[in-house]
């Protein structure tokens, strides 16, 4: 039987993952606490065996703290693996569509503001030839 920080390495292996991202999706703003467990060949605290067992469901949480079992409680994790992948993809996606949508909104209101100019310019033309054509129509 690996030791406890073993085993969490061996899982992060499985999950296709790194210690920065598997940190960030158990919630730690950074990856200090799993790099340490790993790093010192430290147990993990309980709390920290709650927030990836919370996150990765599929974890065997026997496993993880005595190597007993399986690493997956499930047969198969290809659900979960997709539901991490989708996140992923999604984290990447949201800045650049954000990117985008502030430069289209930008281009609306420049749109906006020309558009509103013409409005104005076309009236302004319209009263003009209104009062040329009225004093026309006057000397007349």
């Amino acid at each position: 039987m690996a030791h406890p920080a073993q085993r969490l390495k061996e899982l992060i292996n499985s999950l296709g993952m790194n210690i920065n991202s598997f940190s960030k999706e158990c919630g730690y703003p950074s990856s200090a606490t799993i790099w340490r467990i790993i790093d010192d060949n430290k147990k993990p605290s309980t709390p920290t065996i709650n927030k990836i067992c919370n996150r990765f469901t599929q974890v065997n949480r026997e496993w993880l703290l005595t190597g007993l079992g399986t690493m997956f409680t499930t047969a198969s994790t290809a659900s979960d693996d997709l539901t991490v992948t989708a996140k992923q993809v999604i984290d990447k996606l949201q800045p650049l569509l954000k990117n985008d949508f502030n430069k289209l909104s930008s281009q609306i209101q420049e749109i906006h503001k020309k558009v509103t100019s013409i409005e104005f310019l076309e009236a302004l033309i319209a009263v003009k030839t209104s009062k040329k054509q009225k004093n026309e129509n006057d000397t007349l």
